[in-house]
């Protein structure tokens, strides 16, 4: 694949994981523990995701 797609990817997997971070954490400073636990459990899958692309693209070069 080309390299721009990889970059790319990464780019947006990083800003979206962020988010959910950032949301997670508001979830629980507005008391809302259960969407914040579910959002900070969906930020810990996407940086999973996020590690093993990369990963991926490393084997690839």
């Amino acid at each position: 694949m080309e390299k721009t797609f990889y970059i790319a990817t990464q780019a947006f997997g990083w800003f979206i994981s962020i988010s959910l971070a950032v949301f997670g954490v508001f979830a629980f400073k507005l008391k809302y523990p259960f969407i914040g636990i579910l959002l900070i459990l969906i930020f810990l899958a996407s940086c999973v995701v996020n590690y093993l692309f990369r990963k991926k693209w490393k084997e690839t070069l």
